[in-house]
């Protein structure tokens, strides 16, 4: 893989990551605002703004972090193929 290939592909994992926790914060908060007000620092924001954010930010660390991993795996299975 080419450089360029791996910057788009670890972006693209980190940026579909991104959506997914969002969403599923977004959800999470609406479904159960009550469980985000106690853990929320600031008291005028709203908790499925906090929870949208929160899923947000960990699905960019665990989505880059899983297409990190697969670029490694591609990596390892390339170097052991070649003669």
């Amino acid at each position: 893989m080419t450089t360029k290939q791996i910057f788009i592909t670890v972006t693209v994992a980190a940026l579909a990551g991104m959506v997914m926790g969002g969403v599923f914060g977004l959800v999470a908060g609406k479904i159960t605002p009550d469980f985000f007000r106690h853990i929320m620092p600031w008291q005028d924001v709203e908790p499925a703004g906090f929870a949208a954010f929160c899923g947000a930010t960990a699905g960019v660390l665990l989505g880059g972090g899983l297409g990190c991993f697969g670029i490694i795996i591609q990596f390892i299975l390339v170097w052991k193929k070649k003669p």
